[in-house]
């Protein structure tokens, strides 16, 4: 009831503690659900170029239990779950040695990109999917960015043609390394959760900015993180997504 892949880290992967990084990993849970697409039903592209439909993220809540290096050998499943109204959720999750490393949940929306509409789930056949039921998360699904928090801008940059996708806005995995990028000194940090809500698309050439939180205790946020840190993000003048994200210390 699960589609399967798997995957060999590779050297360009990791960090400088030998771990694969968030956007690798967030673009090998992707890859797999791309692949199976094209093997049960229909590619991305056809979707996209004959279909003139696009699947478009509003989140994503990924936990991370243990650190997967360089060269090592990773099996991701996953699956469709049965969505509601215009939602259509996946689910992931990756094994190194038959141990479970990391777990996430999608929420996606199709897009007719002819009429710029939203499909229902119910008008959409995805019978010839895999599917599974809803995986269950030790960290809560939705979440707020707390009002009493002060935020920095830490980065002001643009969108460019490397960080784009075929929908000529920034690939939603780019995120997880703009994040990364702006957590201080994560070099000694490893990431334990990262919950994403993206708001609004960061189009080619946009200007980008990223506003960081203090750290704070992770509370319910993520029961295994000894901090978090909150993020949001804005794309030519508008939010554009909302993260937090857990760390704990490296073990040496």
């Amino acid at each position: 009831m699960r589609f399967k892949e798997n995957y060999n880290i590779r050297s360009y992967e990791v960090d400088l503690n030998g771990a694969l990084k968030p956007m690798q990993l967030m673009q090998l849970l992707q890859e797999s659900g791309d692949r199976q697409m094209r093997a049960e039903a229909v590619s991305y592209d056809d979707l996209y170029t004959k279909e003139h439909k696009a699947f478009v993220v509003s989140r994503m809540n990924i936990e991370v239990f243990e650190p997967v290096h360089k060269y090592s050998d990773v099996e991701v499943q996953t699956w469709i779950i049965p969505g509601k109204g215009a939602n259509f959720p996946r689910g992931y999750e990756m094994f190194k040695d038959g141990q479970l490393v990391a777990r996430a949940i999608c929420n996606w929306a199709l897009l007719d990109t002819v009429t710029g509409k939203l499909i229902a789930s119910k008008n959409y056949d995805m019978e010839s999917y895999s599917m599974d039921a809803e995986p269950e998360l030790t960290v809560p699904r939705r979440f707020r960015l707390p009002k009493d928090l002060k935020f920095e801008e830490v980065e002001n940059s643009r969108v460019t043609v490397s960080m784009i996708d075929i929908n000529m806005h920034m690939n939603n995995t780019v995120y997880a390394s703009k994040l990364y990028d702006n957590i201080p000194e994560a070099e000694k940090y490893f990431i334990t959760s990262i919950n994403l809500r993206y708001v609004h698309e960061a189009p080619l050439d946009s200007e980008f900015k990223v506003y960081r939180s203090e750290a704070v205790d992770p509370g319910d946020m993520d029961p295994r993180a000894e901090k978090l840190i909150y993020f949001y993000t804005e794309a030519g003048g508008k939010l554009n997504l909302e993260a937090a994200v857990g760390l704990k210390k490296v073990k040496i």
